[in-house]
């Protein structure tokens, strides 16, 4: 019953009604994506490098935490539509990140995370990743994401 709720959590914040709700949301799962991509943090993390780390210290405010991959994925495919509709830079990103997080692992997302039903993953090539692939070489300018986001843009080259 936990794991349905944390789903219909992620699916509901991602689909919220309300627009700041549903921009957080994505802008977080966003930021956490980007993170991940540049290996400064790995936020999402496969069972058994997580149990690994957990190992690590007896002390839980030592343990890191990490979040269900999954649980974002299926939101990310229930909501992707609205998603790129209204964040097409945040939307242009996750696309991007999901895409070389992968490559730069060197396997797939299955070999990986090999606890999820690979099924999710194949999803996310078929709907979401392949169709929308010429996203990739785009690389909109960072201010127009901070826009979007609701931060103003604060580079020298942002004015």
């Amino acid at each position: 019953m936990l794991f349905q709720k944390n789903i219909v959590n992620r699916v509901k914040y991602f689909g919220h009604h309300d627009f700041e709700t549903r921009k957080y949301a994505i802008a977080a799962f966003t930021c956490m994506l980007g993170t991940w991509e540049t290996g400064y943090c790995q936020v999402f993390q496969p069972v058994k490098e997580w149990e690994e780390n957990k190992k690590w210290s007896a002390n839980p405010f030592d343990q890191k935490r990490y979040y269900r991959f999954k649980d974002y994925l299926y939101a990310l495919l229930e909501h992707h539509e609205q998603i790129e509709k209204e964040f097409p830079y945040m939307f242009e990103d996750i696309v991007l990140f999901l895409t070389t997080i992968e490559l730069n692992k060197g396997i797939s997302y299955e070999e990986w995370f090999p606890e999820h039903n690979p099924t999710i993953f194949k999803r996310l090539r078929e709907v979401i990743l392949i169709p929308k692939q010429l996203l990739l070489g785009k690389r909109s300018h960072r201010k127009y994401l901070l826009i979007e986001i609701g931060i103003e843009p604060f580079f020298e080259s942002d004015h």
